[in-house]
């Protein structure tokens, strides 16, 4: 179906002041405008948005970590873990089903003390994993089957063939371990959108983030699953202990280690490094991380950093940490002090630790020596590891020099295709061909739905509250009026702490439909806008709402992203909310006032930019409130198109499995297109919902 807009320059030709019956010339009335639009109805309120959301992020993870300090019994720990995991795993999806592996070792490369075999393995149906097994020369004091060490990349280019993570994999096999280091995706061999990746491959995970997040799963989603299928791996070959495994990495590594060691039965021992800290310090200090840093409703139903420590406890954990890492180290502290008092009530202290060197992010040479070092404990049995030597492992970090150490294969050598790209060979899929795949499966299984079904839908599926039932109190801040036009500044305010503030201009005898202007950059950027409506004969309120105008202010900006609500619209996220949802909720609630103010009208809703989508939700919530949708910007793509187009969008203007039910431009159909000429009546008809 083809979707077209009211646009609010149709009102030029009709605008007409002396059907207002003003007493001031039209320049008069845009001064008047554009003083009452672009002066702030709030004082200092910048940041509001942020702090507010910031709050409940705050006052959530320290929930998170009180009920596991509450726990009195194993019994109850117990139960809550498998709450945890379950509630966890479903936020991202769970997990596909498993196929064959089809592995081979495309090349061997013998070095001093140890082999690297090549491996190529299939985590789906040609989605092809690129991995180095670093295997120990078999020695009298060391013999198969080893020990093995599942080493996670983090956000590198080169991936695997970064110098500091296959030393860690060299670490490990001198040490006696088998170690598996493998590529993440949009990493080193596994690149998947040509001419889309740029140097900072968080990007690629976040194109990946977006249209997962649609489909109800998560970047994660994939990444665990590739490191599930290595350990699969690990557990086929003859030389490995399938029973003695275990899970280290670094940065983005130290993330997917603390997942795989939270949720894969199969590990003994996790020593995840420059990840571990607290929710409230991470989003205080530098924000929320790339999408497969976040689950929808995780610190709803209680997984916070604490969580990923705590959710196989007393399986054992060793937090690295750097005192300079952009991960904060205040929060590292904080959540180990936490993991530690429960590990200590059950007498499981031995079972963790926490160490950190000195330095900025980055896995240091006293982080993988004490974490290989950890693994020899409890994957070999070795007592004598522990306790770790902190100050010597803090003077290698300071000392190493990696141009006179054994640093693997690097770059080009540390290929395991040919081309070094796993798109190159034959039968080769992305994760966007399998997301594809899916959405395919559900538009045909989604069914068309009525108004009345598609209202309850859209309400469940965004979260957004009947009208009555959102609660909000409306402030004036002054009333006063000019050449005709009364003007009312207000605010409205949440429970949640949000403020959003608001101008209405009501012209004397006016009969036209009221209008809310809501835009992503602000109603001080829209006094043309508001102008063309007043002169039309038509109240106006511009209100910013969440995220927006003039508490638009935000204290980090998302990664790799040109909007800068994405980072609160991430915290959300963790919430189990969206900012989909929170600002159809503002625009019900502005409309709603401003409906009861201009006789119980219905109202035009004026969008642009981030508030489309948001408007067609509002729209799709209470149709009997609203008159039509204007748009001042193009449309947002439609949620299918992007996933279809793996294209980069805002995940403020997603919905967690909104797909499954809808497409947010199926929520409402626009009125017909004005005559070639330009004329119409200023009330369109209503908008007819399909």
């Amino acid at each position: 179906m083809k979707h077209t807009r009211s646009t609010v320059s149709t009102f030029i030709a009709i605008a007409c002041l002396c059907c207002l019956g003003l007493r001031a010339s039209a320049a008069d009335l845009n001064t008047f405008v554009d003083k009452a639009l672009r002066e702030p109805v709030l004082k200092n309120a910048g940041m509001t948005t942020f702090a507010a959301v910031f709050d409940m992020v705050k006052d959530a993870d320290t929930a998170a970590d009180k009920v596991f300090l509450d726990h009195r019994s194993e019994r109850s720990l117990r139960r809550h873990q498998c709450r945890l995991r379950d509630s966890w795993t479903k936020s991202f999806g769970g997990y596909p089903k498993r196929t064959p592996l089809n592995a081979r070792v495309t090349g061997v490369v013998p070095r001093d003390g140890y082999r690297i075999e090549k491996v190529l393995f299939e985590s789906l149906p040609g989605l092809f994993v690129t991995a180095h097994l670093f295997l120990p020369d078999e020695i009298p004091d060391c013999k198969p089957p080893y020990p093995g060490i599942l080493i996670c990349c983090g956000h590198s280019g080169e991936g695997k063939g970064i110098a500091g993570y296959q030393r860690a994999a060299v670490l490990a096999a001198l040490d006696g371990f088998a170690a598996l280091i493998y590529d993440p995706i949009d990493q080193g061999e596994r690149l998947q959108l040509p001419g889309k990746n740029p140097p900072h491959n968080v990007h690629g995970h976040n194109i990946t983030g977006i249209s997962a997040m649609l489909l109800g799963w998560n970047t994660a989603r994939f990444r665990i699953w590739d490191g599930m299928r290595a350990l699969d791996y690990m557990q086929s070959r003859k030389e490995i202990n399938p029973k003695r495994l275990g899970v280290m990495g670094n940065s983005g590594g130290g993330t997917l280690s603390s997942y795989i060691m939270a949720l894969d039965d199969r590990i003994g021992s996790g020593a995840p490094s420059c990840y571990i800290t607290s929710l409230t310090e991470l989003c205080d200090r530098c924000g929320p991380q790339d999408a497969e840093q976040n689950f929808f409703g995780q610190l709803a139903f209680g997984i916070n950093h604490t969580g990923f420590v705590m959710a196989r406890a007393p399986s054992p954990v060793c937090i690295n940490c750097t005192h300079g890492d952009f991960f904060p180290f205040d929060g590292t502290k904080k959540t180990f002090a936490v993991a530690q008092d429960v590990f200590k009530r059950f007498g499981w202290d031995e079972r963790i630790a926490m160490l950190d060197v000195p330095g900025p992010h980055g896995w240091q040479e006293g982080t993988r020596s004490g974490s290989v070092q950890w693994m020899r404990r409890w994957l070999k049995n070795d007592a004598a590891a522990l306790p770790l030597d902190l100050d010597r492992l803090r003077k290698i970090s300071a000392e190493f020099n990696d141009k006179q150490s054994d640093c693997g294969l690097v770059k080009e050598n540390a290929w395991v295709t040919e081309t070094g790209q796993v798109r190159d060979l034959p039968g080769a899929r992305s994760v966007y061909d399998i997301m594809r795949d899916e959405l395919t499966r559900i538009e045909k299984r989604r069914k068309s739905h009525s108004q009345k079904k598609l209202r309850g839908i859209v309400r469940s599926a965004a979260g957004v509250r009947a009208a009555e039932k959102i609660p909000f109190e409306r402030s004036l801040v002054s009333v006063k009026e000019h050449a005709g036009i009364k003007e009312i500044r207000q605010v409205f305010s949440f429970p949640s702490g949000i403020k959003l503030p608001a101008v209405s201009l009501i012209p004397g005898n006016s009969t036209a439909a009221p209008v809310l202007i809501v835009a992503g950059d602000g109603k001080s950027n829209h006094v043309h806008t508001a102008d063309k409506y007043l002169a039309a004969g038509h109240p106006v309120m511009a209100a910013d709402i969440t995220g927006t105008g003039e508490i638009g202010g935000f204290k980090h900006k998302f990664y790799g992203s040109d909007h800068l609500d994405e980072g609160v619209g991430q915290m959300l996220y963790l919430l189990g909310k969206s900012l989909v949802g929170t600002r159809a909720e503002d625009i019900i609630a502005c409309a709603k006032s401003h409906s009861e103010a201009c006789g119980n009208a219905s109202v035009i809703i004026c969008a642009g930019t981030s508030t489309i989508v948001a408007a067609y939700h509002a729209y799709a919530a209470e149709p009997q409130l609203f008159n039509r949708i204007d748009t001042i910007s193009s449309l947002p793509l439609a949620w299918g198109d992007v996933v279809r187009k793996s294209d980069r969008y805002s995940f403020s203007d997603c919905e967690q499995n909104g797909l499954r039910f809808y497409d947010w431009i199926d929520l409402y159909t626009p009125p017909p297109k004005l005559s070639a000429s330009g004329s119409a009546k200023i009330e369109s008809q209503p908008a007819q919902q399909r």
